[in-house]
């Protein structure tokens, strides 16, 4: 069987680390190695490791964010099929195997994302996540374009890919696995699982404390993109950006940053003006505010749109 290399990024969160290697451990697939890339941990996470030394690769390196780690661990890694897991979630035993068998079926396809559990500090499961926008396989580069629909730590790519395409960009943070997404997607086809094989750790919100970080690194992720595909009209274009600050409304809503919010779906409508959800959003926020912004943290854990909301800190 070909060597699978799963690639973990860890920082500062030794017990949890130590969960996620004991599941790739579980593995039902026999040809693993695991490369944990320590991005300068201060807590107890070497030592910690430490108990399975004869089973993984462990590298230390200087604290210089996620995408750096992910790209060490790429350039180290000695398997042909690279298995992107973050330091806080969990591999279902039959993870591996199941993605394995899905890209040597499907010889053309460059990467593979499956189905994922969302569950809390504890491991408690809060809910499935299966998108209907997810399920889509093949050229889906465009429709990726809108949002990321792609779960994290789901994702397992032929090495090979990143010959092609190259590493995650390590000057941005909240959208990099975006980024590479819709990088890997323009090149080659996309495949999906519809189990839960991974068990993905909702966190405190990062982007809802960084919104211009955020909106900021999407449209360099954007604007990148449309470079990239310079086929792509310009209305298809104003759709995208209007989505993006549509998005971005609803996190100022969210916080509770009105002005912003208003500035945001004002953005939207200007880029394209048949937006409907943009449309309605403004009529509703111009009647009753508050009532929209309650009826938008119901929606956050239920509603996919939002799904981009609870990225967590690596």
């Amino acid at each position: 069987m070909k060597k699978v290399s799963v690639v973990i990024p860890a920082y500062n969160k030794a017990d949890l680390t130590v969960k996620t290697i004991e599941s790739v451990l579980n593995q039902t697939y026999p040809n693993i190695e695991i490369i944990v890339v320590d991005d300068g941990s201060t807590d107890s996470t070497k030592i910690k490791l430490s108990l399975f030394a004869n089973k993984i690769r462990y590298v230390y390196k200087e604290n210089g964010g996620a995408c750096s780690a992910r790209n060490l661990g790429i350039q180290l890694a000695e398997g042909e099929y690279i298995a992107l897991l973050d330091c806080d979630d969990l591999y279902l035993p039959q993870k591996i195997e199941l993605c394995i068998d899905y890209l040597k079926k499907h010889p053309d396809f460059g990467f593979v994302h499956t189905a994922a559990y969302f569950i809390d500090g504890k491991s408690r499961i809060l809910r499935t996540f299966s998108h209907y926008k997810s399920r889509r396989v093949g050229w889906i580069a465009k429709s990726l374009l809108f949002r990321n629909f792609i779960c994290n730590s789901t994702v397992i790519v032929r090495k090979a890919c990143f010959e092609k395409v190259g590493f995650f960009n390590e000057k941005i943070f909240t959208p990099a696995d975006w980024d590479m997404w819709l990088k890997l997607a323009e090149k080659y086809k996309v495949g999906y699982i519809d189990i839960p094989l991974t068990s993905y750790r909702i966190s405190e919100s990062y982007i809802l404390e960084h919104i211009e970080q955020a909106k900021r690194e999407e449209v360099i992720v954007l604007e990148a993109a449309f470079q990239r595909n310079s086929e792509l009209k310009l209305g298809f274009k104003n759709k995208v950006f209007s989505n993006l600050y549509q998005r971005h409304a609803v996190s100022y809503l969210l916080v509770g940053n009105f002005k912003k919010t208003k500035q945001e779906l004002v953005l939207s409508i200007q880029e394209n003006k048949l937006n409907i959800i943009t449309i309605l959003l403004l009529v509703y926020f111009a009647i009753a505010p508050r009532s929209l912004q309650f009826l938008a943290k119901k929606k956050v854990y239920h509603n996919f749109n939002l799904f981009c909301l609870f990225k967590k800190i690596n």
